[in-house]
């Protein structure tokens, strides 16, 4: 199982930062290829079958393989489906959620136009052309709800307010976002009377869903329910500017200047309400004395989108051994890109007498930052059984160990992302992908594919010296006493796989038309509602129970259909 544990508190840290982490850079550097109905019904094992605009992505020699001009379009629509399992203390799971999310699309648009020089010898012709593939789909949706009488997200937001004064969290201070070192989630919590201070002394909060004894401790005194849901959205597109050139018939060579450009929107919202109110009473000090009231319940909503842009060069080649063997490879230089990132807190709260009710919107935190992203390695070997179709098989490798984020305008490896970037280095290794295809031809006009992937997550894990496993969030977490005495690295064992199949009308003039349906199926994941803070009972006896997760299992179905030309 995908040991990732996601929180909804893990993107409420202090400005300018808000969500730069190795889980980022992983997901904005992996490609998912799409590409033409062809290539993706084949598993995208295309590296040394070329001939296909979809194929342009994976290997720029595709273009050369050709030898004639041709122009796609393919519109498509993909399917998430996500259920959830709550689970009240990270075990023991309880009630089921099913959530699905089309969006529809065009995974490919292209063009490339041949030229033949007439030769007989040296280039026989070369090609130019300019292609838009999709090379991730950030489309999904999960939820999860479940009955809580232990821990609360208010409460830990209450243990992360401790040893803030009431002004750095905004208590006559209208500008505490900016001027104060105050997680932007826990200002918002207290000014929207989620969180109050119950000692002022040694400056602890309470999570309006707890109670406070007088002396004692915050608990949970009786039962909330929880509920949690997660929307994403957004794609990578690469814009690829084609350079192929053909030697022979015998030595095809490419060359790429790819400009990916990417969407991503994230957006969280959690709410507690309490089965019976009258059990979390709360008092409020006015001018005119204390006012007894009880809490009803309260939410907190997280929004999140980027805008990335980049540019990497990628180099190719395919070559005919024989006239059925067709061996190839291809290198992606690392990308550089540039992400805008913005975000927002929103909170609420509500009571039994609403003169306290309360809401609290964040500002538009606003920040700019630099991504260099892995290298790309492909190699692929095709044979092709005459007229009747061919077998292909890629391998592709990929070193996340050299993803590092940088200030704008800053060299790589600047101080403020030391820590991040050095999770990077130490819990970010290879991915491994092997992909297969298979096209058989029933007819001059008629084709029928297959295909199939395989891709191993390139996070590891570690130990420290007591033998405690050591995650990537565990390593930033406790960075100091951690950082030079983490030992046996060990990948984890998930994987994605995908299945495909499609067919295909060429008719005998230039007209042509596929079309490909395919399934992926992603590692389950866990989900923490909130992180593991330090709970109590209601005689001050310390229970720790951890917060609760949601199991996530997820599958993507994509189904597309391509429209083409040659001339």
């Amino acid at each position: 199982m995908k040991r990732i544990l996601v929180a909804l508190a893990i993107l409420g840290v202090a400005v300018p930062a808000s969500a730069q982490n190795m889980y980022d850079a992983m997901m904005f550097s992996e490609n998912n290829y799409y590409g033409t109905a062809r290539s993706m019904s084949l598993g995208n094992a295309v590296t040394a079958v070329g001939g296909d605009l979809g194929s342009i992505g994976i290997n720029p020699a595709g273009s050369a393989v050709a030898g004639y001009s041709q122009f796609t379009v393919t519109p498509g629509v993909s399917l998430s489906r996500m259920t959830s399992t709550y689970a009240q203390f990270g075990t023991d799971p309880a009630s089921r959620t099913d959530t699905r999310k089309a969006r529809f699309g065009l995974p490919n648009i292209g063009y490339v136009q041949n030229f033949e020089t007439g030769r007989s010898y040296g280039v026989k012709s070369f090609s130019f052309g300019i292609v838009g593939n999709r090379t991730a789909n950030y489309n999904q949706r999960f939820m999860g709800y479940g009955n809580n009488q232990y821990t609360t997200r208010f409460g830990e937001i209450a243990v992360n307010a401790t040893g803030y004064a009431p002004a750095d969290l905004g208590l006559g201070n209208t500008d505490a976002y900016y001027k104060s070192s105050a997680p932007w989630d826990v200002i918002a919590a207290y000014r929207a009377n989620l969180i109050s201070g119950y000692d002022s002394v040694n400056r602890f909060y309470a999570g309006s869903s707890e109670f406070v004894h007088r002396g004692s401790l915050p608990y949970v005194p009786g039962e909330l329910r929880q509920h949690a849901d997660v929307i994403s959205s957004g794609t990578k597109q690469d814009v690829i500017f084609n350079f192929g050139m053909n030697m022979e018939d015998k030595i095809f060579l490419g060359l790429n200047v790819g400009i990916p450009t990417a969407t991503y929107r994230y957006d969280e919202f959690y709410t507690e309400t309490p089965s019976n109110p009258d059990l979390f009473p709360i008092t409020f000090a006015t001018e005119a004395g204390d006012v007894n009231t009880h809490f009803n319940g309260g939410t907190m909503e997280y929004e999140r989108s980027n805008r990335i842009d980049g540019i990497y060069a990628k180099f190719g080649v395919i070559y005919l051994p024989t006239r059925n063997l067709r061996i190839a490879a291809a290198i992606q230089t690392p990308t550089a890109y540039t992400i805008r990132e913005r975000w927002q807190w929103s909170a609420a709260s509500t009571f039994g007498d609403s003169r306290f009710n309360s809401s609290e919107l964040s500002p538009l935190g606003d920040y700019t930052y630099c991504l260099r992203s892995p290298y790309i390695a492909n190699f692929g070997v095709a044979f092709t059984f005459g007229g009747h179709g061919f077998i292909s098989a890629d391998y592709e490798l990929t070193d996340y160990s050299i993803m590092r984020f940088s200030e704008l305008h800053e060299d790589f490896g600047d101080s403020y992302f030391y820590r991040t970037n050095e999770c990077n280095r130490l819990f970010a290794g290879i991915s491994h992908a092997l992909r297969v295809g298979l096209e058989y031809r029933l007819t001059p006009e008629f084709a029928l594919r297959a295909g199939y992937s395989v891709l191993t997550t390139p996070e590891k894990h570690y130990q420290d010296a007591a033998g405690n496993d050591v995650t990537a969030s565990t390593f930033v977490d406790r960075f100091d006493e951690l950082r030079g005495s983490i030992r046996n690295a060990k990948y984890y064992d998930d994987r994605t796989d995908a299945v495909s199949f499609g067919v295909g009308y060429s008719s005998p003039g230039s007209f042509f038309m596929d079309l490909a349906a395919r399934r992926t199926r992603y590692p389950d994941s866990q989900y923490a509602l909130y992180y593991d803070y330090e709970n109590f009972d209601s005689k001050g006896v310390a229970q720790n129970y951890a917060s609760p997760r949601l199991w996530n299992t997820r599958a993507l179905w994509d189904v597309v259909m391509t429209f083409g030309f040659r001339f």
